[in-house]
């Protein structure tokens, strides 16, 4: 788990150079080992440009806002903002709904090209620590954060595309896990899941980051990020974890409902005991947590591993749209939490533990 607060998780003006060593190592682990080379023109999501996009798209974008900030000449080629600046969205062909977008050539650059320009990029990122201006130049400073979160960013947006690829090759030198095994385990593992009351509390959202640099904070936000703000959250309760494949099977199965969240898919690969799943008997309650066999038997999950029984993911969170999401939480009593709500919710257990840690470094210890 990553921290929320900025002091902990940006200690440093910028991302030094192993942060960037690391991230590059499981980009290129995603882009060139997880995606076959014919599949690079493939769209596994529609909405989304195809993954060849994105392979241009990163070293594009750090190096447009490396250029504006050291007011120097992009890195050659320098045709390459035209096709791989900007991304896509539902409303792309409306101007009044998006901005301009990068338009989709007619043919792609070839990705040994695009490799070449993205080590160039990379070699150019190293130069500004080499030279001490990436510590000591804020709008460089600005410009290496925005392409680290940026790049992030597109490594979460590359794996939930691949995973509805059944072509995408799971990560090389990692051992096919034992699904059966790992159910097993989260079954005996699992405790109920209780609703935790959140206490009314004022909050802090955002930070304070001048467009123009010119204050003191080192930290550096986005455009929805800024400036901080104080607001009340009211009291509320919560679930302390999120819904569960097992409990989205069960909210189908009582509802009715047909159509499968996009993570799922019908398989007739996946197996089931002619015995309920999970040990149930013949039937359930309107309250019952889990599905029957009948519900779950040809359904199976998406991973990079491949379909997963979904007998074998009834413990995993569910990954599903906004309202499908809104419609399960809604059956079960509850809602989905706002945004000030959720940042609440973090405020409340950061504050909680930072007490455990104050009350725990001052009792004594004791030898037995």
């Amino acid at each position: 788990m990553y921290p929320t607060r900025p002091e902990q998780y940006a200690a440093t003006s910028v991302p030094n150079l192993a942060d960037w060593e690391a991230l590059w190592t499981a980009w290129d682990t995603v882009t060139q080992d997880m995606i076959p080379k014919e599949e690079l023109l493939a769209k596994p999501i529609k909405l989304r440009n195809a993954c060849i996009f994105y392979l241009g798209h990163i070293p594009t974008f750090i190096d447009i806002h490396l250029t504006r900030a050291t007011n120097g000449k992009p890195t050659e080629p320098a045709h390459y903002p035209s096709i791989f600046e900007r991304g896509i969205d539902p409303d792309v062909d409306n101007p009044e709904q998006c901005h301009d977008h990068s338009e989709v050539p007619d043919e792609w650059p070839p990705a040994p090209e695009i490799l070449d320009f993205q080590s160039s990029v990379r070699m150019r990122i190293k130069k500004q620590y080499s030279s001490g201006q990436a510590q000591n130049d804020r709008v460089i400073g600005r410009a290496l954060w925005l392409g680290f979160e940026h790049e992030i960013m597109h490594l979460e947006t590359l794996l939930y595309m691949l995973v509805q690829s059944e072509k995408t090759l799971a990560p090389p030198g990692t051992v096919n896990p034992d699904f059966e095994s790992l159910a097993a385990q989260a079954k005996q593992a699992a405790v109920p899941n209780e609703w935790f009351k959140i206490p009314e509390q004022e909050i802090t959202i955002g930070i304070n980051d001048p467009d123009d640099n010119s204050g003191p904070e080192h930290y550096f936000g986005w455009d929805n990020e800024k400036p901080a703000r104080n607001t009340r959250v009211k009291s509320f309760e919560i679930k302390a974890r999120p819904i569960t494949n097992g409990e989205y099977a069960v909210y189908l199965e009582q509802t009715g409902g047909k159509l499968l969240p996009s993570s799922w898919k019908e398989s007739s690969q996946t197996n089931v005991n002619d015995g309920v799943a999970n040990g149930h008997g013949n039937g359930h309650t309107s309250d019952a947590r889990e599905p029957t066999s009948a519900f779950v038997h040809g359904k199976a999950v998406r991973t990079v591993y491949g379909l997963v029984p979904l007998q074998f993911a009834l413990d995993w969170p569910v990954s599903a749209s906004y309202d499908e999401l809104k419609g399960c939480a809604a059956w079960m009593g509850g809602r989905i939490p706002t945004f000030e709500e959720s940042r609440s919710v973090y405020n409340y257990v950061d504050e909680r533990k930072l007490k455990a840690n104050k009350i725990s470094s001052t009792i004594p210890a004791v030898n037995g």
